[in-house]
């Protein structure tokens, strides 16, 4: 552009001088007498060169946070504009769920640590021998009795049958009973647990509330130290309770799943007793081939099972393989990444900031489905700013650079930046060719918000006592420039001169002129070789 603008004024330059050549040979002298008022003076001053520009203020890191485990919202800590520092809770899903699979995970990983050699674990193995035993002695005795029927066996076969049906109702109900009330304890340390969080959350607030302020949550007013310590012994008071309301529903959930486990084992096995019975009843009453048949499979299925209970008492109280080592071992490692896996889920419950910050969205409420985003966290410390420069002035600016900033809808703010970053290639917008230099500062105002755009002044370079002229008085000569002066016959004569920077008013001069030196101030031509020209008469 400014190259057009000089090849538009050297243009103008020599049409003026071919016409005043023109008229001197027609003989009509163009007038070129300048008055006092045309002319100005060189003189000493100083000159700030700057570079300028704008851009929109952002962020020096913008995260979106998103919970990383799916659950319903229970509690929002943050709204937006709130300072957060690094690792603050800023919401929290509801961790029941998540709390009973640790402590399974935890009793899982427990129960594999410490191997075959839990008395318990001997005890069960013995009561399991003794039970197929006794199985197998009845499945001898009912083959005895098949092959060799008799009254006093025919009436015992009758009252097991009554006994069986019996035992199958009593323990239906007795299991039921069991259930429902492992259900109802369940319920109740629920109950109580979203109790004792709730009050831990207000206990909470109320003690964070004494300990930023300084006083009262109630009355907002000044705090005696005794009511400092009431509202710190209820904070810790109510943490502990959650805690043990925690560990309660823990205990509720297992009690809750052995009732199940027990009912559908237990009544399965005494329907099976019943049919157990009715089948040597009538097998009794009526033994066929098939029925001795499936009398001697059963003995054979009951000492199968006394041999493989057999088998795992001897792996108890005998030292196992190295195969039950590695067996061992690999449970021990499965269970162990289960527990990891079940409290990570636990601690993804917990939005936590990652950084110092301020919220600048919360995009959740309490009892939400988890889904996309919840919170938007901004690092103003650093502000930053994105300048686009051309390649003139990109040159004349550097990393370090102090930048002066203002904000047009802020009239009474400015600060100071620094250009902490420039790119080291270009960019093209809309078929414009510039380079991003980037700016860096600090502020706290809170009417500065992300997304304001600021003006920009870097400056450049400052000359202080030096000779300048205003820069109407330049004219360019090739890639030069001259300034015209009065001569002794009143005519404009020409002076070669050397610039130094400019601040786009005045220019420094580095050579040709001396400090008082009168000047024209605006010259409208340049001037000729002689008084006819260049080529004479």
């Amino acid at each position: 552009m400014q190259h057009r603008v000089w090849n538009r004024i050297i243009t103008s330059v020599m049409s003026t001088v071919a016409l005043t050549a023109i008229l001197s040979a027609c003989g009509a002298p163009a007038s070129t007498e300048q008055t006092e008022s045309d002319t100005t003076t060189v003189t000493r001053g100083n000159i700030t060169a700057t570079v300028s520009g704008s851009g929109s203020i952002s962020a020096a890191r913008t995260v979106d946070l998103a919970f990383q485990t799916s659950g319903i919202v229970a509690q929002i800590l943050v709204e937006a504009g709130d300072t957060v520092t690094e690792g603050a809770e800023l919401a929290v899903l509801d961790t029941r769920d998540l709390t009973l699979q640790v402590a399974s995970a935890q009793a899982a990983l427990a129960q594999v640590t410490k191997g075959n050699t839990r008395p318990a674990d001997l005890t069960s193995a013995q009561a399991q021998l003794a039970s197929a035993q006794a199985q197998l002695n009845s499945a001898r005795e009912r083959l005895a009795a098949l092959r060799n029927p008799s009254p006093s066996a025919i009436s015992s076969a009758e009252l097991r049958v009554t006994q069986a049906q019996t035992s199958l109702q009593t323990t239906r109900d007795n299991s039921s009973a069991t259930k429902t009330k492992a259900e109802i304890d369940l319920a109740k340390a629920s109950e109580s647990l979203i109790q004792a969080q709730s009050k831990y959350a207000n206990a909470r607030d109320n003690w964070k509330w004494v300990q930023d302020y300084g006083t009262d949550p109630s009355t907002g007013r000044n705090i005696s130290d005794a009511a400092v310590n009431t509202y710190r012994d209820t904070f810790v008071a109510a943490e502990s309770a959650v805690r043990t309301a925690e560990q309660t529903v823990v205990q509720a959930q297992i009690t809750l799943n052995n009732a199940r486990e027990a009912e559908i084992a237990n009544v399965a096995q005494a329907e099976q007793s019943l049919k157990d019975a009715q089948v040597q009843l009538n097998a009794l009453r009526n033994p066929t081939n098939s029925d001795i048949a499936a009398a001697v499979a059963t003995v054979q299925q009951n000492e199968a099972a006394v041999a493989s209970a057999q088998a795992a008492l001897d792996k108890i109280v005998i030292p196992g393989t190295e195969t039950d080592v590695t067996i061992q071992q690999a449970a021990v490692t499965q269970a162990e990444q289960s527990l990891a896996q079940a409290k990570l889920r636990l601690d993804n419950a917990t939005l936590k900031a990652p950084f110092a910050g301020v919220i600048s969205a919360v995009n959740i409420v309490v009892g939400q489905t988890t889904s996309g985003i919840a919170i938007q966290l901004i690092d103003r410390d650093p502000l930053r700013i994105e300048l686009s420069l051309s390649e003139n002035d990109i040159v004349q600016v550097a990393v370090g650079d102090s930048v002066d900033i203002t904000v047009d809808a802020i009239r009474d703010w400015q600060q100071t930046g620094t250009i902490t970053a420039i790119a080291p290639a270009s960019n093209t917008t809309s078929g414009v060719v510039g380079y991003s230099a980037r700016v860096d500062f600090s502020d706290s105002d809170p009417r500065l918000l992300v997304g304001m755009t600021a003006n920009l002044t870097i400056v450049t370079d400052q000359r202080e006592n030096i000779l300048i002229v205003p820069n109407s008085a330049l004219l360019p000569k090739g890639t030069g420039r001259v300034v015209q002066v009065v001569g002794a016959d009143g005519q404009p004569q020409e002076v070669d001169v050397t610039v130094g920077i400019s601040d786009g008013i005045v220019s420094e001069v580095l050579s040709g002129l001396e400090e008082g030196q009168s000047i024209i101030s605006t010259p409208t031509s340049r001037t000729t070789d002689g008084p006819n020209g260049p080529f004479g008469r």
